[in-house]
């Protein structure tokens, strides 16, 4: 499945978009829950591949990107009005280095309303790796976000 076929199949809306001088596909989902005390959460999840090695600067930048253009394309209620945006910034690649790993492993940055979620997915291992802290800004949502993650990683393979 190409990563467009793999949005389409998990989100609402998908779109190909070149971020950060890396192509990528970007879908969004909108989704309410009174469990999440009456918010709506706009979430955006960006699959970009490259064949470079895939330093901490080339993710970091990625992820801010990715967050710029959620922040820029959010529709419905305005941020922090029982609204919120989540931007999942999947990197693949074959080529990971350590200072990436390790970013990805611990990331965890406060945004007014918002989550920033940078993750690689190493093609050679067939592997994602992502927060393990446990810490992340918004817990109520992690159980949603990660069914998203789970559910498009599945079909990388």
């Amino acid at each position: 499945m190409t990563t467009e076929e793999i949005l389409k199949s998990e989100t609402e809306h998908v779109r190909n978009r070149k971020i950060a001088d890396i192509e990528c596909s970007v879908g969004t989902i909108k989704k309410f829950k009174w469990s999440w005390f009456a918010t709506q959460l706009n979430t955006f999840v960006f699959i970009g591949e490259t064949d470079q090695t895939i330093d901490k600067a080339l993710i970091e930048n990625f992820s801010r990107n990715c967050f710029e253009y959620a922040l820029q394309h959010n529709t419905g209620w305005p941020r922090g009005f029982q609204s919120g945006i989540a931007s999942i910034a999947i990197l693949k690649g074959s080529s990971i280095d350590n200072s990436a790993i390790e970013f990805c492993s611990r990331f965890s940055k406060k945004h007014w309303s918002a989550f920033e979620m940078p993750l690689l997915y190493d093609t050679a291992q067939k592997r994602i790796i992502k927060n393990q802290s446990g810490k992340i800004w918004g817990a109520i949502y992690v159980p949603y976000l990660n069914n998203i993650i789970n559910a498009v990683t599945r079909k990388f393979q």
